[in-house]
C-alpha cells in the first residue's frame, strides 16, 4: 500500500500555484514588489489630483474671461496671467495623462510638478514629498520596458494571499 498513513478521505490536494503578469515581477523579492505597487498606486493618486487641480485652474481662468469687466477692457498685462493659467493648466492635464499612460519622459514631467508642489506649504509640501518618493521607486513604471500598474496590483495581490 503506497498510501500507508495518509488520511484517504481527506480532500485531493490540488497544486494550484498559478503565476500571472510578467515573470520578471516574480523575480523581484517581496519588499521590492511591495515598493512598486505603493508607488503605482501613489502615482495614479497623483494623476487624479493633477486634474483635478488642471481642471480648478482652468475653471479659473473661464470664470476669468467670462466676467464683463474683463472682456470689456482687456489689455496686454490682464493676457499675461491668462497665459499662464493656461500653460498651468495644459502642463497639469499633461502630467494626469502621464500618470495613467506612464512614457519615459512622464516621471520627469511628474517629478517637476511634484518639486513645484513643494511650494504650497503645508498640504502641497506633503503631497510633493510623497509624489517624489512614488517617482523616485517608481522607475520601472516609466518608459517602453515598463510594468503596467495591472500587472503590478496582480502580482503584488497573489504574493501577499501566499505570504499569509
Amino acid at each position: 500500500m503506497e498510501n500507508a498513513g495518509e488520511n484517504v478521505f481527506a480532500p485531493p490536494r490540488a497544486q494550484l500555484d498559478t503565476r500571472e503578469g510578467p515573470e520578471a515581477l516574480w523575480d523581484l523579492t517581496w519588499k521590492d514588489i511591495r515598493k512598486l505597487y505603493l508607488a503605482s498606486v501613489n502615482i495614479r493618486a497623483l494623476g487624479v489630483l493633477y486634474a483635478i487641480g488642471a481642471f480648478g485652474v482652468l475653471a479659473v481662468g473661464g470664470v476669468i474671461l467670462a466676467t464683463p469687466a474683463a472682456t470689456a477692457a482687456r489689455s496686454g498685462i490682464e493676457a499675461l496671467p491668462m497665459a499662464l493659467l493656461g500653460a498651468i493648466g495644459v502642463v497639469e492635464i499633461a502630467g494626469a495623462v502621464t500618470s495613467f499612460t506612464r512614457p519615459a519622459w512622464g516621471r520627469w514631467l511628474g517629478v517637476a510638478l511634484c518639486v513645484l508642489s513643494l511650494l504650497s506649504f503645508p498640504l502641497g509640501t506633503l503631497i510633493g514629498i510623497i509624489g517624489l518618493v512614488a517617482y523616485a521607486q517608481g522607475g520601472k513604471l516609466f518608459g517602453p520596458d515598463r510594468f503596467m500598474h495591472k500587472d503590478v496590483a496582480q502580482v503584488y495581490k497573489q504574493r501577499k494571499k501566499d505570504k499569509k
